[in-house]
């Protein structure tokens, strides 16, 4: 399953390409962790730039490793459930990103990590639906969760999962309130707008802690314990 992405692009880039206003302290993220407050584009205010959590709040997770059930949402399975179809009416968002991570399972327990990206490291939308709760203290917080579908060919031999990033041209669709349930699914198309390219990365991509431009530096494949593989 994907473990991580990235928003690292400068301000002025993401404000152009998803015709936003940045109010929020947005700080660049290389390697985006659960938890962490990273920014989205929702469906009842996409005019700005918000920050919400991924998947819960660090306060509600007291040192436990957070459920893949509340970080990603199978596109093939948002019918079958029912908090997922209501926010699917009335709770979506984009996702800006400007790569994704996966590891590549080469066999006898090893994996390689990839990093995916589009050419000159340029921005896209992942589809992606939003909640809110009050916490303990009453204070309100906003989650998101991202949406995951069968990988396109591009990386189809490294992943068979990928995130349900949007074409250019559905990504103000999938903002718009107006359109309904059952048209909507339909925008969750493999991505075609160019081709995804991929490249092997420092196995350090694990360490949620580590969080700077070198983790997009391209190096030999090498394992999660960092010992150089055969297998890319």
């Amino acid at each position: 399953m994907l473990p991580n992405f990235s928003i690292a692009s400068d301000p002025s880039l993401i404000q152009k390409h998803f015709s936003v206003e940045i109010k929020v302290d947005y700080c660049p993220n290389y390697n985006a962790q659960p938890t962490d407050l990273l920014p989205v584009v929702t469906s009842n205010n996409p005019e700005e730039l918000s920050l919400f959590h991924w998947g819960i709040s660090p306060a509600f997770t007291k040192n436990k490793e957070v459920s893949q059930k509340l970080l990603f949402a199978p596109v093939e399975e948002i019918s079958a459930k029912a908090s997922q179809r209501k926010n699917l009416k009335r709770q979506r968002c984009i996702i800006p990103a400007d790569s994704f991570y996966d590891w590549k399972d080469v066999g006898k327990k090893e994996f390689v990590p990839y990093r995916f990206h589009l050419n000159h490291n340029a921005l896209f939308s992942i589809a992606g639906l939003w909640d809110s709760f009050e916490d303990e203290d009453g204070e309100k917080v906003n989650t998101f969760i991202m949406l995951t579908m069968p990988s396109n060919e591009d990386i189809l031999e490294i992943t068979d999962r990928m995130p349900a990033i949007l074409n250019n041209d559905l990504m103000v669709e999938w903002l718009n309130e107006a359109n309904a349930e059952e048209s909507i699914l339909e925008f969750l198309i493999p991505f075609t707008d160019e081709r995804i390219q991929s490249y092997t990365i420092h196995p350090k991509l694990a360490k949620g802690q580590l969080n700077d431009v070198s983790l997009w530096e391209k190096v030999p494949p090498a394992n999660q314990f960092g010992n150089l593989t055969l297998f890319g």
